[in-house]
């Protein structure tokens, strides 16, 4: 009778050590890691473990060996800190851009896409999402009972080089202002649409090429967009 007891005993042990055992995590990039924000977050194949509790996930193609877990414990303040520290190590660039209707961006992700092909005439935009752009504090003087609070401005200039499609420079278009916003949040959704108005002088029928160099005014760095565009006659 005994020996059944301890046998009952020895298997409680083993079952309760495997539970733990089999708690999974998630890991993120620590602070002193620098990650493009376009790395996705894929599954880890190795984990065999049928605990759906939390799910192990890796950041692929990270820069460092650095790793911080991150429980269901977490809290969204937390996670939002830890989010920002990574955005902070993350190079100014965009992780999306596509022609857009006129006046059809109404949000970050809220747009009408279309072709690359345009009438004489018509008006030229580009929908882009900007990441790793920095965020300057400055004081709110005039928040009333919140006076003299911090807060966060994002601003953005853009320069349009616009070429034939055999490299031939056309025209330069400097120091256009294409975002600005002051934020009681360090925002990192933010949406930009880089605007061409053919209004004035209408491109010739052809095909172009447009440089777009987008220049945070905060950290002082820049991306480059090469878009191809052509112009013809509707029909």
């Amino acid at each position: 009778m005994y020996d059944k007891f301890f046998i009952i005993i020895i298997i409680v042990v083993i079952a309760f050590t495997a539970t733990i055992a089999g708690t999974s995590a998630i890991t993120v990039v620590g602070q002193n890691q620098t990650l493009n924000l376009t790395t996705l977050l894929t599954p880890d194949t190795n984990n065999d473990d049928n605990n759906n509790d939390t799910t192990t996930m890796t950041l692929a193609n990270t820069t460092a060996a650095a790793n911080v877990t991150a429980t269901n414990n977490m809290t969204i303040e937390a996670a939002k800190e830890l989010y920002l520290s990574v955005w902070n190590q993350t190079e100014f660039n965009t992780t999306f851009s596509t022609f857009v209707e006129p006046f059809s961006a109404a949000g970050y992700g809220v747009y009408e896409e279309r072709s690359n092909v345009f009438a004489p005439g018509e008006t030229i935009v580009l929908y882009v999402e900007p990441v790793g752009f920095a965020h300057e504090q400055v004081i709110d003087e005039e928040g009333g009972s919140n006076n003299n609070s911090t807060l966060y401005l994002m601003n953005m200039t853009a320069d349009y080089e616009i070429a034939a499609a055999n490299g031939t420079k056309l025209q330069l278009i400097e120091d256009v202002q294409v975002g600005s916003i002051t934020s009681h949040r360090p925002n990192t959704e933010m949406f930009l649409t880089l605007t061409l108005a053919q209004e004035v002088q209408p491109f010739p029928v052809g095909n172009y090429v447009i440089t777009y160099s987008v220049t945070d005014e905060v950290s002082g760095e820049s991306f480059e967009l090469e878009k191809e565009i052509t112009v013809t006659e509707r029909e």
